[in-house]
């Protein structure tokens, strides 16, 4: 049952004298939606293909490589769950809500672009505009930033099953990000909020609704919003957004920095989701220009050097070879692939990463040792394949199985051309280091 005080609030707000559609919206804004995918580039016609013959229907959304999930009749969910695909197992699609796809698109315009940008996301768990970021703007850096470690694990696992080694993980406050004053080119600001337009996911977000509270997070994301307008560069752009519904949130944030700045910045496009008009999740989304600098009170700390473990690697790979766009760096001794390093490498010493760029393997008695995801950042034409045959040998792969081999040495596993993984076999074994946290169970 809704929170009456939150029933009083929109009719009063939003539905005055139109009580056919303040109904309408009470009915759908708990009902379940239909899933979502987002299918990385290049691998459209091929996920599509594969997902169409274990039984999925896939329709077309408005935002590109996106679409609905619908099951034939004779589906069957128990053997066909679509989070243990090997297509999303291997990173060829990621499980997103369409309404958790509309900022990201509205950043990049609903299109790839070639620039080579510097790209805060603000926060950033668990993962999935971070990722479609990496997908909008492959020659850019992306730095992720998420202030709640205890949601850290779920956005590692997410970038290292997509692949996003033009990515690097913050953990600071979001005011924080005050002080890094005018370096980034674009900003992605999902604001924490009271997520009213989820309760189609079952959530319990409405239940203490009260206007006291919605005052405290308003006031939060003004905070935040200062934070990433001074972080912004002059004629860079951002996006704002929440999936929450009411306008203190929302209008009321725009408002707040139209009054604050003025001329100085330009709200271009504004809009609300509604459940029951638009079929989606509620939520609010904004893209603001800046237009001239933006001098916060507070003066730009001095951060200290908090990456000097960190080094660029030079050192030979033996038979192993980069791919065209990656540098190594080394934490350690682990070995990192970075892409796009020039555009974050003047920031090396000014911000603390927890993760840069994808870790592929580790140095030591001066060898190279790859793990199963190296083969991404590599070189693989002159690797040996080793080709899973039918359903049940990729079953039992995907399931932590080991394998037999000839032959000792690097393999890339493969299923119906399909790079799995690259492994080592050792006395005619294959132990299996396929990613535990991507293992089917």
């Amino acid at each position: 049952m809704l929170n009456q005080r939150f029933c009083q609030y929109f009719q009063e707000k939003f539905f005055e004298n139109d009580d056919e559609n303040f109904q309408k919206f009470l009915n759908t804004i708990e009902k379940p939606i239909l899933r979502t995918i987002r299918i990385k580039p290049g691998k459209e016609k091929v996920v599509r293909e594969r997902l169409e013959q274990d039984g999925w229907i896939l329709n077309p959304t408005e935002i590109p490589r996106m679409y609905q999930m619908d099951r034939r009749a004779d589906f069957n969910p128990l053997e066909r769950r679509l989070g243990m695909t090997m297509d999303h197992l291997v990173g060829n699609f990621y499980i997103q809500e369409l309404a958790a796809a509309h900022p990201v698109n509205l950043l990049a315009d609903g299109r790839i672009h070639h620039e080579e940008f510097l790209i805060l996301d603000m926060a950033s768990s668990p993962g999935g505009k971070t990722t479609q970021l990496a997908e909008y703007f492959p020659n850019s850096f992306i730095v992720a930033n998420e202030p709640s470690r205890e949601r850290i694990p779920q956005l590692l696992q997410n970038l290292e099953r997509m692949h996003t080694p033009n990515v690097a993980i913050t953990l600071y406050p979001g005011q924080q990000w005050r002080h890094f004053h005018e370096i980034f080119d674009r900003i992605l600001l999902d604001a924490p909020c009271s997520g009213e337009g989820t309760l189609y996911k079952g959530t319990d977000a409405v239940k203490n609704w009260h206007i006291k509270s919605i005052r405290q997070i308003a006031n939060l994301q003004k905070k935040l919003i200062v934070s990433a307008l001074t972080a912004l560069k002059v004629g860079g752009e951002m996006v704002y957004s929440t999936c929450a519904l009411n306008d203190l949130e929302n209008e009321g944030i725009l408002t707040y920095i139209s009054e604050k700045y003025g001329e100085k910045i330009e709200i271009i496009f504004q809009k609300k989701f509604w459940p029951h008009i638009d079929q989606t999740g509620g939520f609010f989304m904004a893209k603001i220009v800046k237009k001239a600098s933006i001098i916060d009170d507070i003066a730009s700390e001095k951060l200290k050097n908090f990456n000097a473990e960190i080094k660029k690697f030079s050192k030979k790979f033996g038979n192993f070879s980069l791919r065209d766009g990656i540098t190594n760096f080394s934490h350690r001794d682990k070995i990192l692939a970075v892409k796009n390093a020039h555009i974050v490498a003047p920031f090396l010493e000014k911000m603390y990463f927890m993760r840069l760029g994808e870790t592929i393997g580790f140095w030591e008695n001066n060898q190279f040792f790859p793990n199963a995801r190296a083969y991404r950042d590599l070189q693989i034409e002159n690797f040996s394949k080793i080709s899973l045959q039918n359903e049940k040998e990729l079953d039992f792969y995907l399931r932590g199985g080991m394998l037999e081999c000839d032959e000792d040495g690097y393999f890339l596993i493969q299923y119906a051309n399909e790079t799995l993984s690259l492994e080592n076999a050792k006395n005619g074994i294959i132990e299996n280091t396929f990613p535990k946290d991507w293992l089917r169970r």
